[in-house]
């Protein structure tokens, strides 16, 4: 199948966007020398001009995001208001689009300056093929896909409340679901399981945090994940109706649900950051 790059074309434009603005957004006005938040002044609130004020990078950073999915590739089905089951059972894609995900990062600086981050993450996706979509007469399909990952992450201004930052990881996913398969011909419902299927990938995100204070922040962005990269397999089960997934390209005759399948979809997500470790850092200035 043709990857469908309009559904994610506005990509490029976004990142771009959140790096032109992030990467330009805020220095530290030493003139003004704001001090009264730090532990010195905090009784009298006093603004000295010839004193200013940083803040550290965190020691530790928690996200918690959430976000809508969009699939790309063989995990955009043809049509967009109704289950495809011929295409599906051919093996040309998962017979879904569109889903829902959630996120959890640990982000852990690898150096003082705290660009450079270790990124420990895991995560939640679900895929429906009537989420957004009209109900169709063929059936559905449904897929669980529960990931681990780990990776590094680039902070590009670490200690401004404005955080652009751009990061990749390696994944393991394991992934399983569920197919109702209605025949209108004679009015039954063939249910197929699709059982627990570990596969290896990847995922790439970019984004933006900003922090309230020096223990909580918001964070918006833009991912790209491909659930099945490495591991793929084609195999026939004892039982038709409970498989695993079948991502490889079939070449020794037709196998039902099998051909080449990538996993890969674009997730929007917006959440919360909470922070560990951020000081205030007052300066004198040498007169």
């Amino acid at each position: 199948m043709i990857l469908k790059f309009k559904y994610f074309s506005i990509a490029p434009i976004i990142i771009g966007f959140i790096f032109l603005f992030g990467c330009g957004s805020g220095s530290y006005n030493i003139e003004k020398g704001d001090v009264k938040d730090t532990l010195k002044y905090k009784s009298t609130g006093a603004k000295l001009k010839n004193f200013y004020k940083i803040k550290s990078a965190p020691l530790f950073t928690l996200q918690v995001s959430g976000g809508l999915n969009l699939g790309m590739a063989e995990l955009s089905s043809n049509y967009s208001t109704v289950l495809d089951t011929q295409q599906f059972l051919e093996g040309q894609n998962f017979g879904v689009r569109t889903g829902f995900g959630f996120m959890v990062i640990g982000k852990l600086p690898l150096h003082k300056e705290g660009n450079v981050r270790l990124n420990v993450s895991t995560g939640y996706n679900r895929f429906q093929s009537n989420f957004f979509t009209s109900k169709s007469p063929y059936g559905s399909v449904g897929y669980n896909v529960l990931s681990i990952g780990v990776g590094l992450e680039n902070s590009f201004s670490p200690s401004f409340r404005l955080k652009p930052y751009i990061a990749g990881e390696i994944q393991v996913n394991f992934i399983s679901g569920k197919a109702s398969l209605n025949n209108l011909t004679n009015n039954t419902t063939r249910t197929v399981t699709i059982k627990n299927t570990f596969r290896i990938g990847y995922m790439v995100y970019s984004g933006l945090e900003y922090m309230f204070n020096n223990r909580f922040g918001v964070n918006v962005g833009l991912k790209v994940t491909n659930a099945n990269q490495v591991l793929k397999k084609s195999e026939s089960n004892n039982n038709p109706n409970e498989i695993n997934i079948r991502d490889k390209k079939v070449v020794n005759g037709p196998l039902e649900f099998g051909g080449f399948k990538n996993f890969t979809f674009t997730t929007f997500f917006v959440g919360v950051n909470f922070y560990l470790g951020i000081k205030d850092i007052v300066y004198q200035f040498n007169k």
